[in-house]
């Protein structure tokens, strides 16, 4: 058993009653409102997930700081501290709204900043991703490994997302995407970035890269790629960091140089 067995037990638990309100809402939620921009979408279905999410893990750890998606700053303890929870209730909101059946339930926990435990819940699919530190990573309780198969760029299929928020999407004009698609197999963007690092993780995508993700995309991700033996760093291939924009690739390992050598990032270059 391993040392977070019980938080563990807690996340997969809140995970699986989030990803079952999604299941009997995807076709039949009622409202759906706007964030940041008009293509930045929240329904009641991420509002009450969160709630019951956060509500469990307060229940059972009330001195950890919990940070969620739609109630930023509504948390308990303090967010990089020793224990800080990140949730994304539902992650692919857009796909949820309109009726695409890929999205998930994301559930981290940081210790001093450094992701230590992740759960991602295809509830669509009845898929349960999770890792903890140190403990491999598993998809439905079997063990997962990156694909080692493939060692070359022109080999991986790559996926790929847009900001929400569409004021950060000039930031995705620093990568040449015709270069990627030029060296690469095949590209995709699946419209979850939680999901896409599991796919990561369990082998069925080799390298994926995003600009401008919030902590709770990324957090439960980050440990489910690197336990399943892969790679995960910033653009320009320095350790990630939960800030609050998050810049992130993560591969199988064995392309991580190649992709960031293609995406030729510059933290400094213009944006157009």
């Amino acid at each position: 058993m391993n040392r977070l067995q019980a938080e563990l037990e807690v996340a997969v638990r809140a995970a699986r009653e989030a990803g079952q309100l999604i299941k009997d809402k995807i076709y039949r939620h009622s409202i759906t409102e706007t964030k940041s921009c008009l293509s930045d979408l929240v329904t009641e279905v991420d509002r009450q997930a969160e709630a019951g999410i956060t509500g469990l893990i307060r229940r059972h750890f009330p001195g950890h700081a919990v940070v969620g998606e739609e109630q930023q700053g509504n948390y308990t303890g303090e967010p990089g501290g020793n224990i800080t929870w990140y949730i994304d209730p539902l992650d692919g909101t857009t796909n949820f709204v309109f009726g695409l059946p890929f999205c998930a339930v994301s559930i981290a926990m940081a210790e001093h900043g450094i992701p230590v435990l992740g759960v991602i819940h295809d509830p669509l699919r009845e898929e349960t991703f999770t890792a903890v530190r140190g403990d491999g990573a598993r998809l439905n309780g079997s063990p997962i490994n990156t694909d080692k198969s493939i060692a070359t760029l022109d080999q991986s299929l790559l996926v790929t997302g847009y900001p929400g928020n569409i004021n950060n999407r000039p930031r995705m004009h620093r990568v040449n995407y015709k270069e990627v698609i030029d060296r690469c197999n095949n590209l995709r963007a699946l419209g979850s970035a939680a999901l896409e690092l599991a796919y990561i993780a369990s082998g069925r995508l080799t390298g994926f890269w995003e600009v401008s993700l919030k902590p709770w995309d990324v957090a439960a991700g980050m440990v489910l790629v690197k336990e399943a033996g892969g790679e995960v760093s910033n653009l320009t291939g320095q350790p990630l960091l939960l800030t609050e924009n998050v810049d992130i690739a993560a591969t199988n390992g064995l392309i991580h140089r190649e992709l960031l050598e293609c995406l030729a990032w510059r933290e400094d270059s213009p944006l157009e």
